[in-house]
């Protein structure tokens, strides 16, 4: 099997790097000899918080001694769980990527139609309440009325001393300054309500439009407080956009904190196989996929491809086609006027569209190009059409106009390609406005990739000098 001989030949490289400092794998050691061995292969001191992890998961069943073969067989395991959370971190980051993406462009479609009134709520803004249960009533039935300013809405009978309701109730909000109270009865025998307690809440601690879920005791008609409690979870959207931001700035927190676990557990890992180069260079021919050391940091910014261009219409289509159209027209019109403009813009454009270079960026770039070729060819167009009509045409004018086959056909042709100049001047501003920015979170191409790991690699080789005390529980 291919994992048992992995594990095996990673063992044996193991023993031979001990080997090499004139270390047997069944010799024992102490903790300082464990420690002075792997200075040795470091040439400097082995980070002393990772080694004690390390040490304290070995069998030390001889009088706090070692082996080697039980360190290497910790070690194992430890590289193990630091790329099992090496890879639960990438899996994390990419989600909660998805989960902001997916309120970013809820953002997006509501930030600039959202309506709200004078006091900055929006016009079916609802305060949800969800009455959960009841602490410390009497044995009684308890039935519940909530009021906010005129609505009101009544919860049936429920048995004491722990009642359930577990109900969702919703109250329009018009200013924020209103206040919800609930009212707490006990039904006697004969059906009379006596009031047992009563809770009012405000919508102040509501501001954030997150779910609150609280425990409130309730006061008596004198206003003493009792020991009878409810507890409830309340929550107030006044503002859709500013609780989707809110919520984006959650997101990006999250990203932030598994990022930064990530680079820790990455650090570890390659604290872990410092000692042990020759070690490295079998992980890396054995394992050249998610390997920790060659791992590329996350969020690198590289080009997006224009495949990743997505709309409802065929842009793509019809500027390949309108390119290929205004590139032959520039053939003919070259037996005329001189069109070589024209045509390095359509040769230029062609390779990187069809190689997949293109970006937003360069896309209007090419956009701008083709209208300054547009703006020249109006220009000379009107210097020499004076030949097909007008008394104040010049002999020359007519000559070229008129006389010359050549240009006659020229200026014919190019009055039709302002037209499709035209149309492929809309058709980039409509395919730039389809793409993502020049840099987004991209998987590289593999020149790129390799340039990017060596030099994290080697950012990483700079950190090693300084403060590896980085703590990891295994």
């Amino acid at each position: 099997m291919p994992t048992s001989v992995n594990a095996i030949e990673k063992a044996n490289v193991l023993r031979k790097e001990f080997l090499e400092i004139e270390i047997n794998h069944d010799e024992l050691l102490s903790i300082e000899q464990f420690y002075r061995c792997l200075d040795k292969k470091l040439r400097r001191q082995f980070d002393r918080e990772l080694g004690d992890q390390l040490y304290q998961r070995m069998n030390k069943s001889f009088n706090n001694k070692i082996t080697v073969d039980e360190f290497i067989k910790v070690f194992l395991q430890a590289e193990e769980i630091l790329k099992n959370k090496i890879e639960g971190c990438k899996k994390q980051i990419l989600d909660y990527n998805k989960q902001r993406k997916y309120v970013s462009n809820q953002f997006d479609s509501i930030k600039d139609s959202e309506r709200v009134n004078q006091y900055g709520i929006k016009e079916d803004s609802y305060l949800t309440v969800e009455l959960l249960e009841g602490i410390n009533f009497p044995a009684q039935n308890v039935s519940v009325i909530l009021k906010l300013e005129n609505q009101k809405q009544e919860i049936q009978q429920q048995n004491g001393p722990s009642p359930q309701w577990n109900k969702t109730i919703n109250f329009k909000i018009s200013t924020g300054l209103e206040e919800l109270q609930l009212f707490f009865y006990t039904i006697n025998h004969p059906n009379i309500p006596q009031l047992l307690g009563t809770v009012t809440l405000s919508l102040a601690h509501l501001t954030n439009q997150t779910k609150i879920e609280d425990c409130c005791q309730l006061f008596d008609k004198n206003g003493q407080q009792t020991q009878t409690k409810i507890k409830l979870r309340s929550q107030w959207i006044f503002n859709e956009s500013k609780s989707l931001s809110q919520q984006i700035e959650v997101w990006n927190e999250q990203i932030k904190t598994a990022q930064d676990d990530l680079i820790d557990f990455e650090k570890d890992l390659a604290t872990l196989y410092e000692p042990f180069p020759n070690y490295v260079q079998l992980i890396r021919s054995i394992d050249k996929e998610d390997l920790a050391i060659n791992h590329q940091p996350p969020n690198t910014l590289v080009m997006t491809p224009i495949n990743n261009a997505n709309s409802q219409y065929d842009y793509k289509l019809y500027t390949r086609l309108s390119i290929l159209v205004v590139m032959g027209l520039s053939v003919f019109i070259c037996f005329g006027k001189s069109q070589f403009l024209d045509l390095v813009i359509c040769f230029f454009f062609i390779i990187e569209f069809e190689f997949n270079r293109l970006y937003k960026q360069r896309v209007i770039y090419y956009s701008i190009a083709v209208g300054i070729s547009l703006l020249c060819d109006l220009v000379w167009a009107i210097k020499y059409s004076r030949g097909f009509w007008g008394s104040e045409a010049t002999e020359t004018d007519k000559y070229y106009a008129i006389e010359k086959g050549p240009n006659r056909l020229a200026l014919i042709l190019l009055y039709v390609s302002f037209i499709f100049k035209l149309i492929l001047c809309a058709l980039l501003g409509a395919l730039s406005q389809d793409m993502p920015e020049r840099l987004e979170e991209q998987l590289p191409n593999k020149n790129k990739q390799m340039k990017q790991q060596l030099l994290y690699q080697k950012n990483k080789t700079a950190q090693f000098g300084e403060d590896n005390s980085t703590f990891y529980n295994y």
